[in-house]
């Protein structure tokens, strides 16, 4: 997608006409653009007096996703980058850095199972909020959350969640299981998140930068269709 000089209207990836009384305007993580307009909104006209804030909210998700620059070919697993070898059999080889790769349905159920193990581990350590324990723990892939608590008590997790360092899946963990309790992030949701991962803050802000770098990674991205 060609970025378009500034004061021009940029290259629009996605634009949805719908009976909305304003347009509104999404730079993707990835750096593409949604429109949601009226069918007769000057949608050109739209982008060129946005031109600089688009061009200035790119730069910004450029700079979070610079960890990722380079590296969109390869697969993100537990905060490593490793380099995906086509096989018939899931396989991690810290030593050289690869993984085999089954296809990606395969490469899917084998992420998801490793994913659902490790949720169920760390969820052991926190019967304070998970009481007689969670219902039913399934693994999606989400299109815009790290995970969710149904009122049922049902916990979902990102299929992504795996490709993030140790310490930001305890925190998901952490988030998700306090929702057994709080419903809402209510100041009291919080405080109880807090006394279980005093850093959240920085938590949330590493879980932004991240999402960035797995939107725009290829490997990732061919694991198919999100929920």
């Amino acid at each position: 997608m060609n970025r378009g000089e500034r004061g021009s209207a940029p290259a629009v990836a996605t634009i949805v006409r719908k009976a909305v009384r304003a347009a509104r305007l999404q730079v993707r993580p990835d750096g593409t653009l949604r429109v949601v307009a009226p069918p007769s909104f000057d949608v050109t006209e739209f982008l060129q007096k946005n031109a600089a804030w688009i061009e200035e909210r790119r730069k910004e998700l450029d700079s979070l996703a610079a960890e990722g620059h380079g590296k969109e070919d390869l697969l993100l697993l537990r905060g490593r980058f490793y380099r995906p070898v086509p096989g018939a059999r899931f396989a991690v080889d810290d030593a050289s850095g690869s993984v085999t790769c089954p296809p990606a349905p395969g490469l899917r159920r084998c992420l998801a199972r490793m994913l659902r193990e490790d949720v169920g581990d760390r969820l052991k350590a926190y019967p304070d909020l998970t009481g007689q324990g969670p219902g039913r723990i399934a693994i999606k892939a989400q299109k815009t959350r790290w995970g969710s608590c149904s009122s049922l008590g049902n916990l979902n997790v990102n299929l992504r969640a795996i490709a993030l360092p140790d310490p930001l899946r305890e925190y998901i963990i952490v988030h998700e299981a306090a929702h057994l309790r709080e419903r809402n992030h209510s100041k009291r949701f919080w405080l109880l998140v807090g006394d279980h991962y005093p850093d959240y803050r920085a938590a949330e802000a590493e879980l932004r930068r991240y999402w960035v770098i797995l939107e725009r990674n290829r490997v990732w991205n061919s694991l198919g269709n999100r929920n």
